[in-house]
């Protein structure tokens, strides 16, 4: 989707791929702190309030939670590099 958006804005693409982040956390509570802070919670928590969102994301954080290691989420992003084609 995003090739065609580029593709049709008049970019080349130079390159493109796929990176893996893993996060990890001690707690889950811990781990729900970290994940409302991030930009991409603000419309969900702005939609439902601060509480009602720490609430649903510790349901489903919780399951991921393991005895000595804590909580771990491997999440993937893609990424692409483009130029603008000469005029």
């Amino acid at each position: 989707m995003i090739e065609e958006m580029l593709r049709e804005s008049e970019f080349q693409i130079l390159d493109q791929g796929i990176v893996e982040a893993t996060n990890e956390w001690p707690d889950v509570a811990t781990a729900v702190r970290a994940l409302a802070t991030a930009g991409p919670s603000v419309p969900a928590i702005d939609a439902v309030g601060y509480e009602e969102f720490c609430a649903a994301l510790h349901d489903k954080i919780a399951p991921l939670d393991r005895p000595h290691v804590g909580v771990r989420i491997t999440s993937e992003f893609g990424w692409i590099t483009a130029q603008s084609l000469p005029a």
